[in-house]
């Protein structure tokens, strides 16, 4: 089954195709002239028989010209068998848009990407495929909230791999959280805590506090900030219960009918913002109420 950790980042770059570019210049690559960028289709078939499909593709277009394409695979772990994919990953799309072709792999654990930086010799003379591969490394550590707002997606990345032992990075990513579609926020803070200590993910859910309710709240509760300014405190009470209710239910939990029974009763506003905070990154529903 395909997890958020390998999901998350594809569903990044897809939001911000010119991560791919960036990263490319990080690694010594230096992208030709282009106007545009587009996700393109991550089937790379030669027959109707052998299908291969890549994690995604991206292009860069100068005007209608395809001047370059990408291919973007996420390794979590080192899988030996994964090389004999990736040179028809390569030819197949080369052929098919005739144009320079390279393949990027993501590789969040810098022991896996060490691995895959080797060549992978093919066996005619001079024909090595050497892939292109982000390790931790060259993910940035971003601590601005400026530059965090500018490109979330990036701070989300910079948030998964550095944000276990540097707070300013995890704030970052809040004000990042603060400028994206409010509908990824949920996933984009799971697949942040999965790679988190829990001090890391304590922390993280402490910092939750400023996501900015009228504007990228979890839910689009339009009552929050009339309920702060105006001292509701039933307003408040909803709002949070909303968030609770619909981060349990898009992490994937069931809920008992005692659960249930639970929030609904509870009318303490405090608590159930800790109780929609824990729920962020909760292994089990049962941690949420602890």
């Amino acid at each position: 089954m395909v997890s958020t950790e390998h999901e998350v980042p594809l569903e990044l770059i897809r939001d911000s195709p010119s991560l791919v570019t960036r990263f490319l210049t990080e690694l010594g690559v230096d992208p030709p002239k282009h106007t545009s960028l587009r996700v393109d289709s991550s089937a790379l078939n030669e027959t109707k028989v052998t299908e291969h499909h890549c994690d995604s593709v991206v292009l860069l277009l100068n005007g209608d010209k395809v001047v370059m394409a990408v291919i973007v695979e996420v390794q979590l772990r080192f899988e030996k068998d994964k090389i004999y994919d990736w040179f028809p990953y390569v030819a197949n799309l080369w052929a098919r848009r005739r144009c320079p072709t390279t393949l990027v792999v993501y590789a969040p654990d810098r022991k896996t990407a060490r691995r895959y930086t080797a060549p992978i010799q093919i066996g005619h003379p001079g024909l090595a495929l050497t892939p292109l591969v982000i390790g931790p490394d060259a993910v940035p550590v971003i601590t601005d909230p400026q530059v965090a707002r500018e490109s979330p997606e990036l701070a989300v990345l910079s948030g998964a791999v550095h944000g276990d032992h540097n707070r300013d990075v995890l704030e970052a990513v809040v004000h990042a959280l603060n400028a994206i579609e409010p509908s990824k926020t949920v996933v984009y803070v799971e697949y942040v805590a999965k790679r988190l200590s829990e001090a890391a993910k304590r922390e993280l859910e402490t910092l939750m506090t400023m996501i900015e309710p009228e504007r990228h709240s979890i839910v689009a509760v339009t009552n929050y900030a009339a309920g702060q300014a105006d001292g509701q405190t039933v307003g408040q009470i909803e709002t949070f219960r909303k968030m609770l209710l619909f981060t349990i239910e898009h992490r994937g939990f069931v809920l008992t009918a005692e659960t249930r029974s639970q929030i609904a009763e509870c009318t303490d506003p405090d608590k159930l913002e800790v109780w929609a905070q824990r729920a962020i990154s909760a292994e089990q529903l049962e941690d949420i109420f602890r």
